[in-house]
């Protein structure tokens, strides 16, 4: 358990350090030197990852996910555009670009939206997984 949990958090550091260099805010070159931006930290609960999948996500203006919930912890990073993101029972947030978000396994998610009516955006989706498991499950009572 704990060896999965190292290595969970290795991952976890490995793809905030990487991601960044291929959208380019929190790593920069200069002088030969780098330096690092920490995005998000957060504590892992105990849990078993037997994958990683790593998605660009782009939402057409106004669009968004319907009412669902992740087997899985979901970590994010908005890379352009505005989301609208509501955790149920929670007050929604605004998220811009550079904002990182987590998406807790078994968490219901009541709003993941594009707040623009203009124009796309954008995010990074970094999905914890068993091997099998549905990446997403939409929540059909929307009293739950």
């Amino acid at each position: 358990m704990q060896l999965k949990r190292s290595i969970m958090k290795n991952v976890l550091q490995w793809l905030l350090v990487i991601l960044p260099l291929f959208y380019g805010s929190s790593l920069t070159a200069q002088n030969n030197s780098i330096s690092r931006k920490t995005l998000l930290q957060q504590q892992l609960p105990p849990t078993s990852v037997e994958e990683v999948r790593i998605d660009e996500i782009t939402c057409a203006p106004g669009q968004g996910a319907p009412d669902h919930y992740h087997p899985g912890e979901v970590y994010g990073y908005v890379v352009e555009g505005q989301i609208i993101y509501k955790v149920y029972g929670g007050e929604p947030v605004l998220l811009n670009p550079g904002d990182s978000f987590r998406e807790a396994a078994g968490r219901r998610i009541e709003v993941f939206k594009n707040a623009l009516a203009d124009k796309p955006s954008k995010f990074i989706a970094i999905y914890l997984a068993k091997k099998g498991q549905p990446l997403i499950v939409l929540t059909s009572n929307k009293n739950q």
